[in-house]
């Protein structure tokens, strides 16, 4: 099977149902459910990554750096 690294455009219809504007779904996408959209495609389809979308709906953390000294516990 043959997944590309973004969703396709069934994908994000069935994820911002029942939006249809490109741009309300987009928001939709970034407002509602947290998740960076990375750009858009030339028919004003938002791109949405594909691993940041399982990461957020499975409610897996991501990967940040820890801070350089970590946490400071005295004042």
């Amino acid at each position: 099977m043959n997944m590309s690294l973004h969703l396709t455009e069934q994908e994000v219809n069935e994820l911002c149902a029942p939006l249809k504007q490109r741009a309300a779904q987009a928001r939709f996408i970034e407002v509602v459910l947290g998740i960076k959209v990375t750009g858009k495609r030339p028919d004003g389809l938002p791109l949405v990554g594909r691993t940041a979308v399982a990461q957020k709906l499975n409610n897996e953390q991501t990967l940040t750096p820890s801070p350089k000294y970590g946490f400071k516990w005295s004042k």
